[in-house]
């Protein structure tokens, strides 16, 4: 499911984030090691051919020892920008941990020349039990941002 935003986005601060070229098409991954002494993984990989520039389709992924988010966007120009066509094929995993309210947000749809377009994988995670007993719950997922040809992409 594709939901559109509100204009105001997320304000947690990335756990752990890549940025890189969209032109250049190969698989972009960052794994940080958190004060606990865990990892957590972010990244995108292109799943097609995109011979044209902003334009393809993009698998976006993060991880850490307890769940894995990914999704798919499709990226299109319109005109010197880009936009976010479509996304699809939200899916998340967990050990020890559930979730709920997953969803793919799309806050931005085309960048401006100020702006970034954004999209957001999202859910509500319960660590260590289900969601009416959870030792730790936490909202959060995987973004993605599109602005002057670069993407980031960061778990939250």
């Amino acid at each position: 499911m594709t939901v559109l935003a509100e204009e105001n986005e997320n304000s947690q601060e990335p756990i752990a984030k890549v940025t890189f070229d969209l032109d250049d098409r190969v698989r972009h991954e960052t794994t940080v090691t958190l004060s606990d002494g865990t990892t957590a993984t972010v990244g995108a990989e292109p799943v097609d051919g995109m011979t044209r520039a902003l334009s393809g389709t993009w698998r976006i992924y993060g991880y850490n020892p307890f769940v894995t988010m990914e999704y798919y966007i499709v990226l299109g120009p319109s005109g010197n920008y880009t936009t976010i066509k479509s996304t699809y094929g939200l899916a998340i995993s967990g050990t020890l941990s559930s979730f709920e309210n997953e969803k793919i947000n799309i806050v931005r749809r085309t960048e401006t020349s100020s702006k970034a377009a954004i999209v957001e994988g999202y859910a509500k995670f319960n660590y260590l039990g289900h969601q009416w007993v959870s030792i730790w719950t936490q909202s959060g997922g995987v973004r993605a941002s599109i602005k002057n040809n670069k993407v980031t992409t960061e778990l939250y």
